[in-house]
């Protein structure tokens, strides 16, 4: 503290400047992320309803809102989020298998969403980079898309390999040639639920990619709040390089590092004073982060007081449930 003394002036001053904010600017923000985390859990609804699950839309955006208050408050809060979520789509009816398709589905969806975004933010700032790794995020998704309909297409092909390979495991250890087999029958129609058509495929990508434009789009408003005027492809490239700087999530809601990193690339791609860019920050964290937060807790208690049964403590164990 003493060595940047002289150069954390913008602190102070960011803190001024939010005194002069626009409450209009704002109030779209919180509209925004709102839009946001409804557009995170139709990325939930799709997915499931094309696999037979009866979820409605409301209970879907208020586990994703209870889910999201978990995660952002605790250290390891990620962690608890996907128990919750996974135990409550096996109350909606889902099996393990549809279930724990979902969470690998989504976090592709995400992934292909962010490398969208970035390669768009890339080519309109100019920037000479390659981005292989935000298209083998694209890959990944055709594949995984492909590699799920052709599973639902074929489970009984499915089912007898996995049924040869934990023969072939039970002999390896010396065990009886079924001893496996009894918990992978009935697999099949487990797998031929997982078909995600294209039309289906197609809404939650769109569904996906608007949960991170609505995102971007409080970020965009947090910023005019405060009298910035960036370059949009700018913003964007920021946000998803903050958010890659939270991935670990060391901290609650990655307090810390995606603000440091949100702010840093503001002032350096974005071309924002520091100024500008920390009090943009300050509104943002104060929306997307403590309000969203704080709104999830509001209404992951009045579900539970509303309706006991949703239980979406992830500390309880999975309920039980038939795989056949």
């Amino acid at each position: 503290m003493w060595f940047a003394r002289d150069r954390m002036y913008f602190i102070g001053e960011g803190w001024r400047a939010l005194k002069t904010a626009d409450l209009k600017w704002i109030l779209a923000g919180c509209v925004f992320v709102a839009l946001s985390m409804v557009a995170q859990a139709e990325v939930m609804v799709i997915p499931l309803r094309s696999a037979g699950v009866n979820v409605k839309r409301r209970t879907a955006n208020v586990l994703c809102m209870a889910a999201n208050a978990w995660s952002s408050t605790f250290p390891g809060g990620p962690a608890m989020s996907v128990a919750m979520i996974f135990r409550e789509q096996l109350k909606w009816g889902a099996t393990p298998v549809i279930a724990s398709w979902y969470m690998v589905l989504s976090g592709v969806l995400s992934g292909a969403g962010m490398a969208i975004l970035a390669i768009g933010s890339i080519f309109f700032l100019g920037l000479k980079v390659q981005p292989f790794t935000l298209v083998l995020s694209l890959v990944t998704l055709a594949a995984l898309a492909f590699f799920t309909n052709w599973i639902a297409s074929n489970p009984s092909k499915v089912e007898n390999w996995l049924i040869s390979c934990a023969r072939v495991f039970a002999g390896w250890r010396k065990k009886p040639k079924d001893y496996y087999t009894d918990n992978i029958r009935g697999f099949a129609d487990q797998l031929s639920a997982i078909q995600l058509p294209l039309p289906q495929l197609a809404m939650a990508i769109a569904a996906s990619l608007l949960n991170w434009i609505f995102e971007i789009f409080c970020l965009l408003a947090c910023i005019l709040a405060v009298a910035g005027e960036p370059p949009i492809a700018g913003v964007v490239l920021s946000f998803l390089l903050a958010k890659l700087a939270g991935q670990a999530q060391i901290t609650p809601g990655g307090l810390g590092p995606v603000d440091v990193a949100l702010t840093t690339s503001l002032v350096a791609i974005a071309a924002m004073t520091s100024v500008q860019a920390f009090a943009a920050v300050i509104v943002y964290r104060m929306i997307g982060f403590i309000g969203l937060t704080a709104v999830g807790w509001l209404i992951y208690f009045g579900a539970k007081l509303a309706r006991p049964i949703f239980d979406t403590d992830p500390t309880r164990p999975c309920p039980a449930t038939d795989d056949a």
